[in-house]
């Protein structure tokens, strides 16, 4: 489907109230009840997740499934913990990694939303050296880098792979030390003016740290910390009980083992989880994974979405602001928008699916066509992540029908 259809799509289902209709300054819900998984339904889905958990990359899954605003599914398969085989449960803590990025998003909405900041903005208006920034040949792009470049990964600015591969550059490259581990946000821009532009702005989509500029810009325009605007923004106001940016240390100790796993019931520990908590507690806060949550506080989050930025019947966001996050962006080739990661999944139905995984193995995603919230947890890094999440999506999708 051409990028002009998909736009039109997605205008289309975004705009058609189908939870929800305005009255003033209220949302009156609309009485429609939700779909109800049978016994066979609940199995089919169970049966799906024991079985990538069998296969031996993953020690256990919890899943959340919110039709027309209700919970129709929330459950915890397998173990937490494969020493002391705790049992997976509902309410773990995990570190969400990229999955994070839903959360800036809305942090970025919630700022607009207030004329604090547009996503047209280019990081210029913020950092006047950023208008300095050049091509490898020295001449300045065609357009400037912008808060939407920033946050669909089309800069400019290379990523880690880039550097690793063009540059022969690791992360402990004394010459990435600003880029890599900013103290503060002038740190990371100092950094990525070193990098400079490998690409013209939005025209090639290069997955990595520079979304990090757009926390920048929020702690530059509000005189706050991105820490302190995710509590008061995003956190608090959603009533995110469970969700922190620096976790303490008794939400430390309860935060699921991250484990590693390229070779099927082998695993080890993987550490990322707990030292990005670490820097986070002393230095910049990453825009690009630096969320720890729960299965409810996610599904909460994804639901404010699916109901056009309501949340508790009252506008939280203007629906037209969140409207330009969920739209392929060029230069991604129609598949990612604003943090968020757009798809399209016609095998039961006409469905675009606008989602986001994480390195730690979770996935949260909303199905206009279905009224669908889905979340899954899974704390391992595996190669075979999206394969396993596809498959137990598509088993979900294949159940609950595309609203008519």
């Amino acid at each position: 489907m051409k990028l002009m259809t998909r736009i039109m799509l997605c205008l289309i289902l975004f705009l058609t109230v189908t939870v929800s209709a305005r009255a003033g300054d209220k949302v009156i819900p609309q009485e429609r009840p939700p779909f109800t998984l049978t016994k066979a339904d609940r199995n089919a889905i169970r049966s799906e997740i024991q079985a990538v958990i069998d296969e031996g990359y993953y020690p256990g899954i919890s899943v959340l499934l919110i039709h027309r605003g209700k919970v129709i599914m929330r459950e915890a398969h397998g173990v937490v913990n494969i020493e002391t085989k705790d049992p997976f449960t509902v309410d773990q803590l995990c570190w969400l990694a990229s999955t994070g990025k839903l959360f800036t998003a809305t942090l970025m909405a919630s700022l607009m939303d207030d004329g604090l900041l547009t996503f047209d903005d280019p990081i210029a208006k913020t950092f006047p050296e950023f208008a300095e920034i050049r091509l490898p040949d020295g001449s300045k792009p065609k357009q400037p880098v912008r808060i939407r470049h920033v946050l669909s990964h089309t800069s400019g600015i290379p990523n880690d792979n880039w550097l690793k591969v063009n540059k022969q550059l690791e992360k402990t490259s004394p010459e990435l030390k600003d880029y890599i581990f900013p103290q503060t946000h002038q740190d990371f821009v100092n950094g990525c003016l070193k990098l400079g532009l490998v690409a013209e702005p939005g025209t090639k989509m290069m997955y990595g740290r520079p979304i990090d500029l757009s926390a920048c810009v929020a702690e530059k325009v509000t005189g706050k910390t991105f820490v302190e605007l995710m509590q008061e923004r995003v956190f608090k106001p959603l009533n995110l009980k469970n969700t922190t940016i620096q976790p303490t240390l008794a939400e430390l100790k309860r935060l699921a083992p991250l484990y590693q796993s390229n070779k099927a019931g082998v695993f080890e520990l993987d550490n990322f989880g707990l030292e990005v908590a670490e820097r986070q507690d002393k230095r910049f806060s990453t825009a690009g994974g630096g969320v720890y949550s729960t299965l409810d506080d996610i599904g909460t989050l994804m639901q404010m979405h699916l109901s056009r930025g309501v949340y508790n019947g009252k506008p939280f966001i203007d629906r037209r602001i969140l409207q330009q996050l969920y739209l392929p962006q060029p230069g991604t080739n129609d598949r990612y928008a604003l943090a968020f990661q757009f798809k399209e999944n016609n095998k039961y139905g006409p469905s675009v699916i606008l989602s986001h995984p994480g390195y730690s193995g979770p996935v949260a995603w909303i199905d206009f066509n279905r009224d669908l919230v889905g979340v899954l947890l899974m704390q391992s890094n595996t190669v075979n992540r999206t394969k396993h999440h596809d498959r137990i999506m598509d088993t979900i999708m294949r159940i609950v029908p595309v609203e008519k």
